[in-house]
């Protein structure tokens, strides 16, 4: 059957906004309506413009403050009427008219903000669609617990479930699906096809590096270092959304082959390419590099819910972290020369990967729909 579903989604970094898309084109290719709606753009462009550029802001400049908000955040009492739940309940009137409107039978949200608005929306409004949420790190932002209501929460990997226990969700809502990584990333391309159609080197190693879609701290320092390492091997830099890094890079002279990019949108072949990623350990890139089987060296976090995320992927095998023991010249050098490692951190990413995420998700939602 035909559906109407809305993703609802908010803008800190690009991860949420990247999770919304590859759903929404799964449902668009399988010809169902679909719309993707930002929460705080849609009730002014103000507090959108605000919420977003603030973000990065804080993280930026005010990393420290960030990372001890969280943690607050981690030990409120829920329940507890806040900001965020007052905000929620503020915006929620123009959502509701939105939904009313547009009368959706699916409601996806990949931000927990957007699902505590979309809660509150649905309160006030006689339309009952099924609603999801996503959630996009490898840990359990504190107010999803404000959210037992849902007729499902998508985690990234079953070794989550207990949290979600532990928030008040029952197992029958649980779906360890995987954060949804667009279906272009379902398919493998062969390193050495990859590396043709990219004109990289085919017989040294490639380590690919990127920070994220803003290139969060930056990219250059991590590749000067790489540059001092006496082994040979091609860097791919990524710099994002971010001219001036991208700049910054090209002034400089490199005694390895450096092949530097600013956005670039066929990131699943970049990492068909590559040995390894030095990257943040987002949610949304970590699961990419996951779902290729893609061995991870995180270079830093965002603190907060990255730093949980980088906790999650060493613990599990799937990433090395440089930390004041571990210098990344150290555990790239290693890297490249030892086979043992490289295998075992392939295979801890191949068995928390989950590549057919969106389609998943896409194909348990059609068969509640179907059910009703």
């Amino acid at each position: 059957h035909y559906m109407k579903v809305l993703i609802l989604t908010i803008t800190t970094g690009q991860g949420h906004n990247s999770t919304a898309a590859a759903v929404e084109a799964q449902f668009l290719s399988n010809g169902h309506k679909c719309e993707t709606l930002d929460v705080y753009y849609h009730a002014s462009r103000l507090l959108g413009a605000v919420v977003s550029n603030g973000y990065l802001f804080t993280i930026k400049h005010l990393s420290r403050p960030y990372a001890k908000g969280y943690t607050k955040q981690e030990n409120r009492k829920t329940g507890k009427t806040d900001i965020t739940i007052r905000l929620s309940r503020i915006l929620s009137k123009k959502l509701a008219r939105y939904i009313e409107e547009y009368q959706p039978d699916i409601v996806i949200c990949t931000h927990v903000f957007a699902a505590l608005a979309a809660k509150e929306a649905l309160s006030k409004t006689e339309i009952k669609p099924k609603i999801f949420g996503i959630i996009t790190d490898f840990t359990i932002h504190p107010y999803w617990e404000e959210l037992n209501c849902l007729d499902g929460i998508v985690i990234p990997t079953v070794e989550m479930s207990e949290q979600c226990i532990k928030k008040g969700f029952n197992n029958e809502q649980i779906l360890p699906i995987g954060i949804p990584v667009h279906s272009k990333f379902s398919c493998y391309i062969s390193r050495e096809d990859a590396r043709i159609q990219l004109g990289l080197p085919s017989d040294i190693p490639v380590v690919t590096v990127m920070n994220g879609s803003m290139c969060y701290n930056g990219i250059t320092d991590t590749i000067t270092k790489l540059d001092a390492i006496d082994k040979e091997f091609c860097i791919v830099a990524v710099c994002g959304a971010s001219k001036k890094e991208l700049s910054k890079l090209r002034k400089k002279n490199f005694s390895h082959t450096v092949v530097l990019n600013g956005y670039v949108d066929n990131v699943n072949v970049l990492m068909d390419a590559s040995d390894c990623i030095i990257t943040k350990p987002g949610g949304l890139s970590a699961s990419e590099a996951l779902s290729r089987e893609l061995p991870i060296i995180i270079s830093n976090f965002i603190p907060g819910h990255e730093e949980r995320n980088a906790d999650f992927l060493v613990s599990n095998g799937a990433a090395i972290k440089v930390d004041k023991d571990n210098s990344l010249e150290q555990i790239l050098g290693r890297y490249l020369t030892d086979i043992e490692l490289r295998n075992k951190l392939k295979s801890s990413a191949a068995r928390i990967g989950k590549k057919h995420s969106a389609e998943n998700l896409y194909k348990y939602i059609v068969s509640e729909y179907n059910q009703k």
